[in-house]
């Protein structure tokens, strides 16, 4: 389905559109942006919200429809008191409940994507895949709580910023993934550098991750058994070639660079390393600079007579190349 009529909306914003169409069949274009020309829907949005918060902490399903506010009431004995009605009704109601839920469901999510789309200009030509959308909103839409709604917006944007980003295996995996794995892999993965192709964390100093950052051997062992991280620790090897001048670490949206200088001999770190499903997912993890860790992790290379920098990457380049710019030079004191 091509939508061509929605005017005054970004190229990002307008090809979620498209894909929430494929997914649920329909376009929720007021839960997304409110325009002038149609501000009941905001008033309506406004209304929904606050009745989702009266739901959630009342434990009650509350509808606002037609301008009338639909609740089942709850009383002492927990219970929910109903008009007797058949069996074909009870079930058609118990059906219609969870649809609406399912329906909530879809629409905060699609409002998180289009929270996060609202910061880009431009959206690539190559689409989601068709097989990738249905399977999305599929799980998607029995997705209920608040940090599994935000984590599942982001996997949408991402997407549609850079189809092919997340494997339908992946999206299997985040499915059954708890909030509390979730927060996990968020607490280790903002530690994650990306090098030649794969993603890890520097542990060549677990005794500085403990007192310093809180990061231990268990959290490794959790995420090993989701299938996130290898099991056993590995080894980095860099500048083993001769003909290898400078080796670069992306963490974010910053660069640790470190130059041979000195150096003489293949310089070998301990790391965690992340399996393909983990890698995805690390698109989704913030990572603000942490100057600390990463001069803790030049330090391997600086004791060897390295020379290390960090800088901001600027831009990058279809071809992989990065521009940067650099802030500063590290040293061993």
């Amino acid at each position: 389905m091509e939508i061509k009529d929605l005017a005054g909306l970004s190229e990002p914003l307008t090809r979620l559109i498209e894909v929430i169409s494929k997914g649920v069949g329909a376009v929720t274009q007021p839960y997304l942006i409110r325009k002038v020309a149609d501000a009941r829907a905001h008033e309506i949005r406004t209304i929904a919200e606050a009745l989702g918060d009266v739901s959630q902490e009342q434990n009650l399903p509350v509808v606002y429809k037609d301008g009338a506010i639909e609740v089942w009431q709850k009383p002492d004995d927990q219970t929910l008191i109903l008009e007797s009605r058949t069996r074909d009704e009870r079930s058609d109601l118990r059906i219609e409940y969870q649809e609406r839920k399912r329906q909530s469901n879809v629409e905060h999510i699609t409002s998180v994507a289009a929270a996060e789309l609202c910061q880009e200009e431009t959206v690539p030509d190559e689409k989601p895949d068709d097989d990738w959308v249905t399977r999305f909103f599929s799980n998607a839409e029995d997705v209920s709580s608040a940090e599994m709604q935000d984590l599942w917006g982001r996997i949408l944007a991402g997407e549609i910023t850079r189809p092919g980003s997340y494997s339908l295996r992946t999206l299997d995996f985040v499915r059954n993934l708890s909030k509390s794995d979730a927060e996990l892999l968020e607490n280790l993965g903002r530690f994650a550098f990306s090098y030649h192709g794969f993603s890890f964390v520097d542990i060549h100093d677990k005794k500085w991750l403990q007192d310093n950052r809180n990061i231990y051997p268990v959290h490794q062992f959790s995420l090993s058994e989701l299938g996130v991280v290898y099991p056993a620790d590995l080894q980095l090897r860099t500048f083993g070639d001769a003909q290898v001048s400078e080796v670069g670490f992306e963490i974010g949206d910053h660069l640790l660079l470190v130059k041979r200088g000195e150096i003489t001999s293949e310089v070998k770190t301990s790391i965690w390393k992340f399996t393909s499903i983990g890698k995805e997912l690390l698109h989704l993890v913030p990572k603000p600079l942490d100057d600390g860790y990463l001069d803790q992790f030049a330090k391997a290379f600086l004791q060897k007579k390295g020379e290390a920098y960090v800088a901001t990457i600027t831009e990058r380049h279809s071809d992989g190349r990065l521009t940067y710019e650099t802030l500063r030079q590290l040293d061993t004191a």
